[in-house]
């Protein structure tokens, strides 16, 4: 079931996406390089990163604290493909949806939790908005995780950011 899926999401991620004349190796939908980096409010709230392997896929990973939880670190990296299913009806701006998977590591360093530590894998899906003249994208995700390590339990995460694109 779990490799219908990817293969069913791979084959939509390489929808055609018109090329560039300039041959970049990102589709034209926003200015700037393959490496995003930004700020994010959620969980985690922090640093924000994304790194395009093409128009269809990429590494993107955040570091941080749960917004409101006293002495909390946490980190994701996840691989995410990305499709294109609908078309905004405006040149200047595509909507871009992302779904991957990828690790959450979260834990807490105040000495009254005694430094948990949990460790487990996570689904992810989002979507982001692109201007094609700015080299900036705001995105918004949601993630289920799965802890399996130090203790086996689970949360719903999920993350609105800013991307500045070098």
């Amino acid at each position: 079931m779990l490799a219908l899926l990817f293969m069913t999401l791979t084959a939509l991620a390489q929808v055609p996406v018109d090329s560039t004349a300039r041959g970049s190796a990102v589709a034209p939908e926003r200015q700037g390089g393959p490496l995003g980096l930004g700020i994010a409010v959620g969980a985690p709230s922090g640093l924000t990163g994304k790194y395009w392997l093409g128009s269809w896929s990429a590494f993107q990973f955040s570091a941080g604290g749960d917004s409101g939880v006293v002495g909390d670190l946490a980190g994701t990296a996840d691989y995410v493909l990305q499709f294109r299913p609908f078309r905004t009806g405006v040149e200047e701006v595509s909507v871009p949806m992302h779904l991957g998977g990828g690790v959450n590591l979260g834990g807490n360093i105040d000495k009254r939790t005694g430094g948990r530590w949990l460790i487990g894998p996570r689904f992810v899906a989002g979507l982001s908005v692109l201007f094609r003249d700015l080299p900036v994208g705001v995105y918004v995700e949601s993630a289920p995780t799965f802890y399996l390590i130090e203790n086996v339990t689970w949360s719903f995460d999920g993350q609105i950011g800013l991307r500045y694109y070098l």
